[in-house]
């Protein structure tokens, strides 16, 4: 588990777990020895921390985090916090000079190790990650981060990359002061640690250990820092609206620990750390954002028997700003990728698009100019269908009609290999109905990205009537390279995401209707957890869009759906107004050319606002969050879903449902079943069967 090895008169102590470097009770004992082995050689006289894997070390083992969290024993918590701190406390404070080589990412307790260290030397590989990004799964640093990095790079902006979770590849952590050096060659690590070793003559450990010690900067009480402090409650308040303790235990612990001695500050942090694991956020955030999206990547839906996809060859049928984001990342997952459009000009804006999006990411320190020569040239863009042949998975990107869809599938087919895959990137239309069209039903499938397709982690994966287990097995496998998790839904209008998170839209628009002034929508709806407000989200998804897919499943249906505020809102906006939303720079925000986005001033016009009593608010949020629990809980019912769990995660990294409930369907423990229950039915009797949860 921890190797001890010699090099001269230095030690070296090598992580090498067998899945991945963690920290565990056992690995921290492990540890712990073989740090006493080598303190306690009078022959040391220095010390190399590494890693034998390819990383690093990926934090705490968060399975075993989760049963403290489920546990919820605070004092339990306290021990295991303060069990690692001591070990840590132990590298900084055991008289020998100790450097971190870090050969790959260092995340959570991982660079905590790290910051305990004298020194740190990263290998500068654009996929390693450096930082404490604790609290984006509802936890807080425990081993040390919210004490040693205010004190090594300053309050501001060590309390930006805590509270913001933020992952610096090494570039950038280099420039936040987060290591010291930077190696272009992972054999180079151990030799330059070995090098930084003999320079060291005097060694003083690091400053914060001397008795006398007080941060310079940002101190808590002093006039910069009562300014900083300020100004980060004043941020997180605006950012989190109280939902997330996790945040706020992570400021007290900076705030209280840095007024302190060093190690009282240690033990402030482990406080607050037990506090933030007993929380019911931190226990719903870390099954759902953790445990259930590993078990996602590890495809527990894909036909065991089917041989690994061996897809070379990848089209994009599309050059909108989805199928550009797409065939991106298919690019950079290794993919030739092919752009077919038959507008030259969009295919233009394609290759600007991926092309700016490269250099960015260079600028950044997150690809070196190799890889994205790399990406780039896998990327092809044509207006004709020959060079497309032989494709071995074909991505509709195109306008959400029927008819044109159709026209494409037909146009492609010749070209498609024999084994070949076709797939529709398509939000709500049913996949069955477009794989009847296309003539190839069980080699067709759904597969939804989200937008912008190449941030978005979720992949939603849409099974046809007569979509195969080679089909099904090959799009799991395809997810995975491209690394998106996926879920597996069953075929319906809608499917899962679409269907439920357009309820929250929906609910904006019927306040709209109701009187409730625009801002306050706004505004609950982002107290209520969600991302952006439901009228900053029509105009994303395009209230366009929306008023199409509508008219399209009138037609389909044969039915009349003006009940739906969707009818009423986009034949005013999108047919009377021309405000479709932000494509079109215009809908119910203002898009200047230079400046921040703002509410229509004429909305009032078309939508007359009346007072709402404040004492009703909670009862508005609770309406945003409810409707889309009562859909989501039809969906399951209705078999859409093939396990409630994966639409926690779906829920979280589709839509942005609120972090800290776990979820769509893990909102029912947040809140508490009896709780949830009462109130569903009181929303159902004052506003309808849209909450009916039954």
């Amino acid at each position: 588990m921890i190797e001890v090895s010699r090099e001269g008169s230095y030690a070296l102590l090598i992580w090498r777990m067998p899945r991945v470097n963690v920290l565990s009770p056992e690995s921290v004992t492990a540890f712990q020895e073989a740090l006493e082995s080598v303190l306690t050689d009078s022959q040391v006289r220095g010390i190399v921390i590494t890693s034998a894997n390819p990383e690093f070390l990926a934090g705490a083992d968060i399975r075993y985090v989760q049963q403290l969290v489920e546990r919820q024993s605070i004092e339990e918590i306290y021990q295991n916090s303060w069990r690692v701190q001591e070990v840590f406390l132990r590298v900084e404070t055991g008289g020998k000079p100790v450097v971190a080589a870090i050969g790959g990412s260092a995340l959570g307790g991982g660079y905590e190790l790290a910051l305990a260290c004298h020194h740190r030397i990263a290998w500068n590989a654009s996929d390693i990650e450096i930082g404490l990004p604790e609290t984006t799964l509802g936890l807080m640093p425990g081993a040390g981060g919210t004490q040693r990095l205010p004190r090594k790079i300053g309050v501001a902006p060590a309390l930006q990359l805590i509270l913001e979770g933020r992952r610096l590849r090494p570039a950038e952590a280099h420039a936040y002061g987060l290591v010291e050096e930077l190696v272009g060659q992972r054999e180079d690590l151990i030799p330059r640690a070995l090098q930084w070793l003999s320079q060291t003559s005097s060694f003083l450990g690091n400053p914060w250990n001397a008795p006398d010690y007080r941060i310079e900067q940002g101190h808590p009480q002093s006039e910069e820092g009562r300014r900083i402090f300020t100004a980060a409650i004043a941020k997180l308040r605006e950012r989190t609206y109280g939902n997330y303790p996790g945040l706020e235990y992570a400021l007290r612990a900076v705030y209280e620990g840095l007024q302190v001695p060093f190690v009282e500050g240690l033990r402030i942090e482990s406080s607050y750390f037990a506090r933030t694991l007993a929380t019911r956020e931190a226990r719903a955030m870390v099954r759902t954002l953790f445990i259930e999206r590993q078990r996602l990547l590890s495809l527990p839906h894909r036909p065991a028997q089917v041989p690994p996809a061996s897809f070379q060859k990848v089209v994009i049928l599309g050059a909108g700003m989805m199928g550009s984001a797409i065939a991106y990342v298919c690019a950079q997952a290794g993919y030739a990728t092919w752009v077919k459009d038959t507008s030259p000009q969009a295919l233009e804006k394609a290759r600007n698009f991926s092309e700016n999006l490269l250099q960015r990411e260079v600028q950044r320190g997150r690809l070196s100019p190799q890889k994205a020569q790399g990406i780039q040239q896998r990327l092809s863009y044509t207006t004709e269908y020959q060079p497309l042949a032989g494709a071995d998975l074909v991505i509709e990107a195109v306008f959400e009609d029927r008819a044109v869809k159709t026209q494409v599938y037909a146009e492609i087919l010749p070209y498609l290999s024999p084994q070949g895959v076709l797939a529709s990137n398509t939000s709500t239309l049913p996949i069955t109905s477009l794989a009847e069209a296309a003539g190839v039903p069980d080699r067709f499938i759904g597969l939804h990205f989200f937008s912008p397709a190449e941030r978005m982690p979720l992949l939603e994966i849409i099974l046809g009537k007569h979509t195969s287990q080679q089909t099904l097995a090959w799009a799991l496998d395809f997810s995975v390279k491209i690394g998106k998790v996926p879920v597996v839904v069953r075929d319906s209008r809608g499917f899962f995401t679409s269907r439920v998170f357009g309820t929250y839209v929906r609910e904006g628009l019927r306040m709209l209707m109701e009187g409730v002034p625009p801002a306050l929508i706004e505004n609950l709806g982002r107290q209520a957890g969600m991302p952006v407000g439901p009228l900053a989200l029509a105009d994303e998804v395009s209230l366009s869009l929306m008023y199409s897919i509508l008219r399209q499943t009138e037609r389909d249906l044969g039915v009349s759906l003006a009940e739906d505020p969707v009818a009423s809102v986009g034949e005013l906006f999108v047919e009377k107004l021309g405000r479709s939303g932000r494509k079109a720079g215009k809908g119910f925000y203002e898009y200047p050319p230079e400046g921040k986005k703002y509410l229509w001033s004429e909305l009032n016009r078309y939508f007359p606002s009346r007072p709402i009593d404040p004492a009703l608010y909670p009862e508005l949020r609770d309406r945003f969050l409810y409707v889309q629990v009562a859909e989501a809980l039809r969906a399951l019912k209705e078999g859409i879903l093939l396990d409630a769990r994966d639409g926690d995660v779906a829920s979280i990294l589709g839509w942005g449902f609120p972090p800290f409930t776990g979820g769509v369907f893990s909102m029912i423990e947040w809140v508490g079943e009896e709780q949830f229950r009462m109130r569903m039915n009181y929303l159902k009797m004052r506003y309808g069967d849209r909450f009916d949860a039954s």
